[in-house]
């Protein structure tokens, strides 16, 4: 009995035990999986930025990691390049305030592009002929395996001019450095060995031939109206009889008849009333000119008969 009874006390302390580690490691587990999850959230909010909205409203920004965005960066670096040094208008101010913002953009190459081009009259040539220059800028392709970055642009150049529009094909070849970023130059790159390895005429329209171009699908558009109310019309008049025709006629020269005299009573009306306002308004300026003169007369009587009696 008693042998009994000690088992049964070794047998309960050892499922005491079992269940003390049972509890101990559900605990940790519960315990590392908490502090795991803290870490995780707090990760989350420390990539949350709040941006006071000109101390309105409260924004949420995403702070990210600088390169993951440098491709996209390098590519807008590029295009804002081209579109600085290509656009251009026939005003001196605006060539130079372009092609000054550009130049923050790359070195001495594109520099060297530029006074190329001034040396042989072409910024002249865009002023005196009222030459108007675009881009549109087609790829930006940039290998980013070795630096410094490889880059090829592919665009396309418009031409306008007072008689013509001329487009011309553009390739340009650079390799891009890190930089540090300013106002200037916000992407923090900067373009060197630029260099234009294509840039040849694609066709020439004229402008009027562009105009007609695009009326064309008007005037056919037009036409093709007129031609089916003229068929509509000749299907319906083959269908009336002479007498519906005769009918037809009468009332056509009725209705545009009385507009006619309509319009013609209108205008006679609107005319004599306004010579009858423009009549009446000098009859009341007439009147308050006599009514002025009565009564500075009777003034100067009323005026000598007090002298008299004095």
């Amino acid at each position: 009995m008693e042998f009994k009874s000690l088992k049964n006390i070794e047998t309960s302390f050892k499922q005491i035990r079992l269940f003390g580690i049972v509890f101990v490691v559900m605990c940790t587990l519960i315990t590392g999986y908490a502090v795991w999850n803290s870490y995780t959230f707090a990760e989350a909010q420390r990539q949350k930025i709040y941006v006071l909205d000109g101390g309105k409203s409260l924004m949420l920004a995403l702070s990210q990691d600088l390169s993951q965005n440098r491709p996209v960066e390098a590519r807008e670096h590029v295009k804002r390049f081209h579109e600085l040094f290509f656009t251009l208008s026939p005003d001196k101010n605006a060539i130079e305030s372009n092609i000054k913002r550009s130049l923050f953009l790359a070195d001495k190459s594109a520099f060297n592009y530029y006074r190329d081009l001034s040396e042989k009259g072409y910024y002249n040539r865009i002023i005196s002929g009222n030459i108007s220059q675009t881009i549109q800028i087609d790829s930006v392709s940039c290998n980013f395996d070795v630096y410094p970055y490889a880059v090829a642009t592919y665009a396309r150049q418009m031409i306008i001019r007072e008689s013509s529009m001329t487009e011309r094909s553009l390739v340009t070849r650079c390799r891009l450095l890190n930089a540090v970023r300013s106002d200037n130059n916000p992407h923090g790159f900067i373009m060197e060995n630029f260099e234009i390895t294509e840039n040849k005429d694609l066709n020439t329209i004229k402008r009027q031939a562009m105009i007609r171009k695009i009326l064309s699908p008007v005037n056919q558009a037009i036409t093709h109206v007129r031609d089916w109310a003229d068929e509509k019309l000749r299907h319906l008049c083959g269908r009336m009889t002479p007498e519906i025709r005769l009918a037809v006629i009468l009332l056509m020269l009725l209705f545009f008849g009385g507009l006619s005299i309509y319009f013609t009573v209108s205008s006679i009306y609107r005319i004599g009333k306004e010579d009858g306002e423009i009549l009446r308004i000098e009859h009341i300026r007439q009147l308050q000119l006599q009514g002025k003169d009565s009564t500075n007369i009777f003034n100067q009587s009323d005026n000598g008969r007090k002298r008299s009696e004095e």
